[in-house]
């Protein structure tokens, strides 16, 4: 059969196929979707009514042994596993983890202007160019996230689109472009603001991704108004799916960003905040094309320039000094920096945005002024425990967790929750579980062996590059990281016991914001309502 399909390659044969079934078929049907506005209430409506209709089948030992199990399994679900159960699973022991972590090689050369990371990468190269962009002001945030999706999507270099697209197929693996803060390990309220720029290559074609990168990032038409339009309208109704589907990264993003100066420079380049420019931006499109465009222009002229470049490459030196020449050379001087700006700090307040959803996101975040090993076990026992059989089991929420951030953040959150009130209610707990772990003097091997592993999972070369450069641009050091190592094997049940109250303080008067239905958001009775 694949004989005879090469056979006809050149002989019109496909291109017959494709004009009979595509181009020239009548048969055809035109579907229009209309949205509704009360479709999930009706039918939570039906489901309802469905319910009441099979209650009024049962007598009453019907009913009384459906409570029964009911009750039952609500015992069993709070009901700890047996010790003999527990014992019956595999574990890692604290004797097998190393007392120090381990390091990623890192050089810093031309007055740290080259990070290189020599690890093994099988003869694939990973560069990183760090732009500084720390005197971007707020105005300008959100429009790095649509430079970021238009480079690569438009002419660039004297080639169209469509040939730009075959070009970078051929000599590079991927280009990404992002915008990224940094919070300072030592001053969390302070950032350092990067465009990054990453690409990958294989070393025979790595002279020519350099090229092709320095073209996309110099010498991109942004002129095509119809294709700017397209690509605005992908990403916004992309970030809508994202929002209405996978909300918590949201609702954590947005409350953050009312306590910690990073997180709102983020909110405002990728959360509810951009998703409302973004909107605002495709629907007076005619009447600000000409703006974007030129403000996309002056961007790449100002911040794509040697003089604000910080170059990290994966893989051997000879590697990096090739990429390092070849930008230099490709990339104008530029100037440096100007005088830094920050993003101002959202308001401190409980919200609910509404969105065409069945479910609930919710974000409770506050600040506990630190960062340790204790913390750090006090959630993840919290989450593993009281939020799991509490939220999760109990509740139905699908996901949810209790984190803790180098910035001194802690945020509880749910995902696709059925119900936001409760599982508030739920996070108001948690020092109390925290207490209560504590007098157990259960011993806390499990989640500190959880810990170290969430902080340091098997990493890719290219994860391996981007994390050592992480480290290296918030100012964390090996000693910050050998500490924390050391906090989290020396932690015990009093950690959690230090850790309660604090945690329960920064939760109950931090900030809050939900996503969900109107019906659960005006349920909790607390919160300021907003359409997305």
């Amino acid at each position: 059969m694949f004989d005879d399909l090469r056979a006809a390659i050149g002989t019109g044969y496909y291109e017959t196929l494709l004009r009979r079934l595509l181009l020239e078929n009548p048969h055809t049907a035109e579907i229009l979707l209309r949205p509704s506005q009360t479709c999930g209430q009706e039918r939570q409506e039906r489901e309802r009514e469905a319910l009441q209709n099979t209650l009024e089948t049962l007598d009453e030992a019907q009913r009384s042994r459906i409570v029964d199990g009911q009750e039952r399994l609500a015992a069993l679900q709070q009901e700890p596993d047996s010790p003999e159960a527990l014992a019956a699973i595999p574990h890692v022991q604290l004797s097998d983890l190393p007392r120090d972590p381990a390091p990623i090689p890192t050089e810093t050369e031309a007055d740290g202007r080259l990070i290189l990371h020599a690890v093994q990468t099988d003869g694939i190269v990973y560069p990183t160019a760090y732009f500084e962009a720390d005197d971007l002001t707020e105005a300008q945030l959100p429009y790095m996230t649509v430079l970021g999706a238009a480079l690569g999507q438009l002419p660039a270099g004297g080639m169209d689109a469509q040939e730009l697209q075959k070009q970078l197929r051929l000599k590079l693996g991927s280009l990404t472009a992002a915008l990224s803060p940094y919070s300072q390990y030592h001053d969390p309220q302070s950032y350092r603001l990067y465009a990054a720029v990453s690409f990958c290559a294989l070393e025979a074609r790595l002279p020519e991704a350099v090229r092709l990168t320095a073209q996309i990032l110099t010498q991109t038409d942004f002129s095509d108004k119809t294709k700017l339009l397209e690509l605005i309208r992908q990403q916004r109704d992309g970030l809508q799916q994202q929002i209405v589907n996978s909300g918590s990264s949201a609702a954590m993003l947005r409350a953050s960003a009312a306590l910690n100066a990073a997180s709102a420079c983020s909110e405002r380049c990728a959360g509810v905040s951009y998703y409302r420019w973004l909107r605002e931006l495709e629907q007076n499109f005619d009447a600000r094309a000409d703006e974007l465009i030129e403000t996309l222009r002056a961007l790449c002229e100002k911040l794509f320039v040697t003089a604000r470049m910080r170059l990290s490459v994966t893989g051997n030196r000879q590697n990096a000094e090739l990429v390092l020449t070849g930008l230099r050379e490709a990339l104008p001087t530029g100037a440096v920096p100007g005088a830094p700006c920050q993003a101002q700090l959202l308001p401190i307040r409980k919200e609910g945005i509404v969105i065409p959803s069945e479910v609930s996101f919710t974000a409770v975040c506050g600040n506990v002024h630190a960062y340790s090993g204790d913390l750090r076990i006090a959630c993840r026992a919290a989450s593993l425990g009281h939020y799991w059989n509490e939220i999760r089991v109990q509740g139905g929420a699908y996901g949810t967790g209790l984190l803790v951030r180098e910035t001194g953040l802690v945020s509880a959150y749910t995902y696709r929750d059925p119900d936001c009130r409760r599982s508030r209610g739920a996070i108001g707990r948690t020092a109390a579980y925290l207490e209560a772990a504590a007098a157990s003097g259960e011993a806390q091997d499990v989640n500190i062996i959880g810990a170290i592993s969430d902080a340091e999972p098997l990493l890719s070369p290219r994860l391996q590059g981007a994390v050592a450069d992480a480290w290296l641009l918030k100012g964390m050091t090996m000693d910050d990281r050998r500490r924390m190592r050391h906090e989290l094997l020396d932690a015990g049940p009093a950690s959690l016991a230090a850790c309660a109250g604090q945690i329960g303080s920064a939760l109950d008067s931090g900030v809050v914001c939900a996503l969900g239905p109107r019906p659960q958001l005006e349920a909790c009775g607390d919160l300021e309502l907003q359409e997305l």
